[in-house]
């Protein structure tokens, strides 16, 4: 624990997401911007001069400057490990934006030099502080549902052409990594992940339906777990309008979150003792939808990146810890495999098969973005 006031806090990358984090400094009493680095010269002067704090064009020279205590990371994805580990090494904290890396391997570099520094590691799932995800995950912890059986996961995540030209990095194998799974769809993944656990079985398939872009803007699987539960996962940039939703049936409750509400149902007895010792033809367990209280608190990136600096100064336990965002990554990681190899992979997934097939797709990409729309605009529906 420090014995500091407050957090140091540089912000590495200023694209949408870093200026997001720039923008919601001042509402964190707990933290400090005292620099930013970004590689184009005339935004970092830009910012720096607007802050009013020392700007940099290279992470190695903020890492050495001696004016933070701890980072946000914001670049493109394949960027997120190797400024991390540097940053450990370094002796600072580090907050990295969704996904942690864009391979499984990297993410595992990272959380390795996280725990060798013995530095605070957080990554930004502030998905995780709406109050009925809150809710959702105590339901989990306490033991509520029972034995799981079957979890689905729908996600609709809108984006235009428009979006996708914004940057030359987005949508591509070299400056993303990935697709939808890579950027849009981590959030509601880290929760289903949360809520259901992770697959040891994954047969996946990817497609790119509508948009003019290299990588998949559809992607869905099917999922078996340790215990014997089976579940469907799907995301899609093709699809607006509502329908993001969570099913966790489990055998002695069911969570059913949508659109930001979640419902419970509680089962009595519990659907296998029912099944058990029932003897009448066409009965059932008793169904009884609970009545949840749900935290009266505001949710967003500021209380994640506040929970960082209080972890630093005070030791308050993180609600996103570095390690955790190996999840979803892995996940996501796992459906590319199997589409490409068209059969299940299992998991822990092999490190080395998917980054032979990463640089297999990296190596081989023929695709060339014309666009010169380049935007750095933070998403304006993100609660701050």
């Amino acid at each position: 624990m420090s014995s500091a006031k407050v957090v140091r806090l540089g912000v590495i990358g200023t694209g949408g997401m870093g200026q997001g984090h720039l923008a919601s400094m001042k509402d964190i009493d707990e933290v400090q911007l005292t620099a930013i680095c970004d590689i184009d010269p005339a935004v970092a002067e830009r910012l720096g001069n607007e802050y009013g704090v020392p700007y940099f064009l290279k992470h190695e020279e903020l890492l050495a400057s001696g004016l933070c205590d701890a980072v946000i990371i914001a670049t493109p994805h394949p960027f997120h490990s190797p400024i991390a580990i540097d940053a450990f090494r370094a002796g600072l904290h580090v907050l990295s934006e969704k996904p942690i890396s864009e391979k499984v391997s990297a993410g595992d570099a990272m959380i390795a030099a996280a725990k060798a520094s013995g530095k605070t590691f957080a990554v930004m799932f502030q998905l995780r502080t709406y109050p009925a995800m809150m809710k959702a995950m105590e339901i989990v912890r306490n033991g509520e549902l029972g034995k799981i059986f079957r979890t689905t996961m729908i996600s609709p995540e809108y984006r235009s052409q428009a979006y996708y030209d914004s940057g030359t990095w987005r949508a591509t194998w070299t400056g993303e990594g990935g697709g939808i799974m890579m950027n849009q769809a981590p959030h509601i993944t880290d929760m289903f992940i949360n809520l259901a656990g992770m697959p040891s079985e994954v047969y996946g398939r990817t497609e790119t339906r509508i948009h003019n872009i290299e990588v998949e803007d559809l992607a869905e699987a099917m999922l078996k777990y340790p215990d014997g539960g089976s579940g469907f996962y799907y995301c899609s940039t093709n699809e607006s309008g509502p329908g993001q939703m969570i099913e966790v049936f489990g055998d002695k409750g069911k969570l059913v979150y949508r659109n930001g509400d979640l419902k419970f149902y509680r089962f009595t007895p519990s659907v296998t003792e029912f099944t058990r010792i029932n003897t009448e033809m066409w009965a059932g367990p008793k169904c009884e939808e609970v009545e949840l209280e749900l935290a009266d608190a505001a949710p967003g990136h500021t209380v994640i990146t506040r929970n960082f600096a209080r972890n630093i100064l005070f030791g308050e336990p993180l609600l996103s810890p570095g390690e955790e965002g190996i999840r979803s990554l892995e996940l996501a990681n796992a459906i590319w495999l199997s589409a490409h190899l068209n059969k299940p992979v299992q998991l822990p997934l092999d490190r080395k098969a998917y980054d032979e097939f990463l640089e297999m797709k990296r190596s081989t990409s023929t695709f060339v973005k014309t666009t010169a729309d380049v935007k750095r605009a933070t998403d304006p529906r993100l609660a701050k």
